[in-house]
């Protein structure tokens, strides 16, 4: 449609075109001191953020909005890596490798194993990680390659990438003693504890619902109740096969041993999450060659 054909149906091009052009006025910045023009129906823009009647210029303006802005970014990066801090210990993540990271990984010993780490960590989806495949990092009857330092380096990349989301700690990192030490502990709370601490069936829903679950030496310290272990791992495992939720585990367990360990039904899901695969690492032991393992 021509424009002057549009304007026979805008009824009010006539009244705009008979207002008033708007009056410019002349104020001096009071940050620079240059004078410039503006528009008194838009003075809200260019006023300070305080109780004063000062007018800026929009140069200054701007310059102040911008630095505004980053103080704000920087303190909530303050908080964010606060949280990131506490996150660190409260998550399980062991002291010795509170700062042991992939940057501190020697990657040239175990090259194939560090990219499938940093691969797996980097594209996890942090808010929502439901159908997110598990990772086993296995060395049968070889110890101190670096399985736990990877799998503390994945929880360590975790944090990093949050960025103030509003979430709970996106990861939990425990090993299987410690596990079965916690769980053997609820069995001996007085009556008076078992109001505040936590029980059997409060530890497995714990560690069925974060986002991802590292579960480190499985199989490492045989227990003498093997059906006991196998009730508290399936507990476990179904519950995050059933929400969909991934899972890291290392072993020095091969796959026989593994699901002779675990029992038929958590190996069936556990191969299931890791979609069929489970990587398998060897090597010299880190320990023995006075390294990190």
């Amino acid at each position: 449609m021509s424009e002057s054909r549009a304007s026979e149906f805008d009824p009010l091009r006539s009244i705009r075109e008979s207002l008033p052009l708007p009056k410019q006025a002349t104020a001096i910045c009071a940050k620079c001191g240059a004078e410039f023009q503006f528009n008194p129906g838009i003075l809200r823009f260019f006023k300070l953020a305080t109780t004063s009647d000062k007018i800026l210029c929009p140069e200054c303006f701007n310059e102040r909005m911008a630095a505004e802005e980053a103080q704000k970014e920087a303190a909530r990066q303050a908080t964010v890596s606060a949280r990131r801090r506490q996150w660190r210990v409260e998550c399980g993540i062991p002291r010795k490798f509170q700062g042991q990271d992939f940057s501190t990984f020697e990657q040239k010993r175990q090259a194939k194993a560090f990219k499938r780490c940093w691969e797996y960590a980097d594209k996890f989806p942090l808010v929502q990680p439901e159908k997110y495949n598990s990772l086993v990092l296995m060395s049968p009857h070889c110890w101190g390659v670096g399985k736990t330092h990877l799998a503390c380096s994945i929880a360590h990349l975790l944090l990093d990438r949050w960025q103030g989301e509003e979430m709970a700690c996106p990861v939990k990192f425990i090993s299987e003693p410690d596990l079965f030490s916690n769980l053997m502990e609820t069995y001996s709370f007085t009556p008076e504890e078992k109001h505040y601490r936590e029980s059997e069936t409060d530890i497995i829903h714990r560690l069925s619902r974060v986002k991802l679950l590292v579960l480190d030496d499985v199989g490492k310290v045989k227990f003498a109740d093997l059906k006991f272990v196998q009730r508290i791992l399936f507990a476990i495992i179904n519950k995050r096969y059933d929400n969909e939720l991934p899972l890291v585990m290392t072993t020095n367990l091969d796959k026989e041993e593994l699901c002779g360990w675990l029992g038929e039904a958590s190996f069936d899901r556990l191969v299931e999450m890791c979609r069929g695969s489970f990587f398998q690492m060897t090597g010299e032991s880190y320990r023995r060659a006075g390294n990190v393992g």
